[in-house]
């Protein structure tokens, strides 16, 4: 279940082979600076595995980059980057948690015959 899945599914049935598909993870906020409740953490691992983590205080966090990467290696995905930029820490980056405001990173799918 989740988007990703479902997005590789969809690839699939229209005649895409997953060790063809390329994925790009953009930045989000990093599993150092993402607290979270213990119990959140613990709900997101059990969907998507690979994304509870510590932060660097200690604290329940969730690297979802890395829940998310595992999801696509699981499921055949043949190239997956990862921009390592965190919303937090990276000024040039919106980050609600960090400022209070809000802002929009675009994100982009196509499929290629």
């Amino acid at each position: 279940v989740g988007v990703v899945p479902a997005a590789v599914k969809a690839m699939r049935e229209v005649g895409a082979e997953p060790h063809r598909i390329e994925a790009l993870l953009g930045p989000a906020i990093c599993g150092d600076c993402y607290e979270v409740p213990a119990e959140m953490a613990a709900d997101v691992e059990k969907h998507v595995p690979g994304s509870a983590c510590k932060t660097r205080k200690g604290t329940p966090g969730l690297d979802l980059r890395a829940g998310l990467w595992r999801q696509l290696a699981d499921l055949g995905v043949g190239k997956i980057g990862v921009d390592p930029r965190c919303t937090n820490e990276d000024k040039t980056l919106f980050s609600y948690r960090r400022d209070g405001t809000t802002g929009r990173i675009a994100g982009i799918t196509w499929i290629e015959a």
